[in-house]
């Protein structure tokens, strides 16, 4: 079980019901310091990357109203799972002669984190 502040764990319930009522469209970061009582957009911002470390959410940097709640199925896989998946291909590649690329590996961490 994840364990989450008191306003962590408000904010997601707000951010869960918010998602709900405008379908899937995530709440502004005034309306969610609004919802929480915080008396900034910056203590909201600590609250996100503390949900986002505990990867309860997912948020696309730069873009407003981007925000992914997770399921616990789409964060099953662990970093030791992704780190065997990435060394497994390397050696599969130098075996066969064959090179990939950083870009290539990225993205299939990138997948493989859902």
């Amino acid at each position: 079980m994840i364990s989450l502040t008191a306003k962590q764990a408000e904010l997601l319930a707000f951010i869960k019901s918010y998602m709900a009522e405008n379908k899937g469209l995530a709440p502004s970061t005034e309306e969610m310091r609004e919802a929480c009582g915080l008396a900034s957009k910056s203590g909201v911002n600590r609250l996100l990357n503390g949900l986002e470390e505990r990867r309860v959410i997912r948020r696309m940097h730069f873009r407003a109203r981007a925000i992914q709640v997770l399921t616990p199925a789409s964060t099953a896989r662990s970093t030791t799972d992704i780190a065997d998946l990435v060394c497994t291909l390397a050696f599969a590649a130098k075996a066969n002669g064959e090179v990939i690329t950083v870009k290539t590996l990225r993205r299939i961490v990138l997948e493989a984190l859902g």
